[in-house]
């Protein structure tokens, strides 16, 4: 969790990103905007990229707090979605900058937490290999991270809720089908 320095710092760059693009954001910006100094934030933060990715992973850790003990982990990830939607302008001047690898982690964090728990749930009802289950976890966060940078880019105009459940739809309809699959190809490797 972040201290009581680090939120004022993470939350002036939050603040900014909802007015410019994070490559016309510097440390000093940040620092007029919440009224401390350069070397306190250097003394909490490498650069701004840090501090970036330090309020993502804040968003995260607090996000596994809450829905840790939960078997359906559908509400993170349609919190997640919504926490995407309700800052579009801060996303969107995160997403239009080259390397936009924090926004990237962060999604990819929740997107797995939630395939992840929905395949755990569907394997149990299965006899396949856990190294199955590991190639399905990775295979459905690609695919859905994909779905959601490509939600971000083309302007999220549909509701995190309607994603959410299109993509558990599409999830919940393909993977028994994608279990079986990945099974029959880890068959054929062996046996080469």
């Amino acid at each position: 969790m972040l201290n009581i320095t680090e939120r004022a710092l993470t939350e002036a760059l939050t603040e900014l990103l909802e007015e410019r693009p994070l490559d016309k954001i510097n440390v000093v910006d940040i620092t007029d905007k919440c009224g401390l100094t350069r070397n306190t934030f250097y003394y909490h933060f490498h650069d701004v990229y840090d501090a970036l990715n330090c309020y993502f992973t804040n968003e995260i850790e607090k996000m596994l707090v809450k829905y840790e003990h939960d078997e359906d982990w559908s509400g993170g990830f349609l919190e997640g979605l919504e926490f995407v939607y309700h800052h579009k302008t801060m996303i969107e001047h995160i997403y239009n900058f080259v390397d936009s690898r924090e926004l990237r982690d962060y999604l990819d964090s929740v997107i797995f937490k939630y395939a992840l728990t929905v395949i755990g749930k569907e394997f149990k009802k299965t006899d396949y290999s856990v190294q199955v289950k590991e190639i399905t976890a990775d295979f459905y966060t690609n695919v859905l991270l994909g779905a959601t940078i490509k939600w971000i880019k083309d302007g999220m105009k549909e509701n995190p809720e309607n994603m959410a459940t299109l993509y558990t739809n599409v999830f919940y309809g393909t993977i028994e089908q994608t279990f079986k699959s990945i099974d029959e190809s880890l068959k054929q490797f062996s046996n080469k």
